[in-house]
């Protein structure tokens, strides 16, 4: 599915993202750019022409996160969000096309949200 493409996972929690890794792997991800703040993922903007899909941590008072997969998304990068955060369970006004889940994200969703997310581009 992800065919060697690079993945950026946004994500606080680093045990999280090393877990949404692990899924993602076996979907054929390549390699994996991990941030764990907005700051972070900007710092990375460089390779974000390489990125394959994103997946993106948010929380509703967090503006300046839904703002960066925002921005993620304008740059033709699918988007996947997840949150723990039920406030956004139903998903978010300002990306209403990117898969949303809530979290314990069990591994068959996400791998039907990046496919989504991925199929959703083309």
């Amino acid at each position: 599915m992800l065919a060697g493409q690079t993945v950026l996972i946004i994500e606080d929690e680093f045990l999280i993202a090393l877990d949404i890794q692990r899924i993602l792997e076996p979907l054929g991800a390549g390699k994996t750019l991990f941030a764990r703040t907005t700051a972070e993922a900007e710092e990375l903007r460089e390779f974000w022409p390489e990125i394959g899909v994103a997946v993106v941590e948010v929380l509703a008072h967090d503006a300046e996160r839904i703002l960066l997969a925002e921005k993620l998304g304008a740059a033709g990068i699918p988007v996947v969000l997840t949150t723990a955060d039920i406030t956004v369970r139903h998903g978010l006004a300002h990306l209403p096309t990117a898969p949303l889940l809530v979290k314990p994200v069990p591994e068959e969703a996400l791998a039907s949200a990046i496919s989504a997310a991925l199929a959703a581009r083309s």
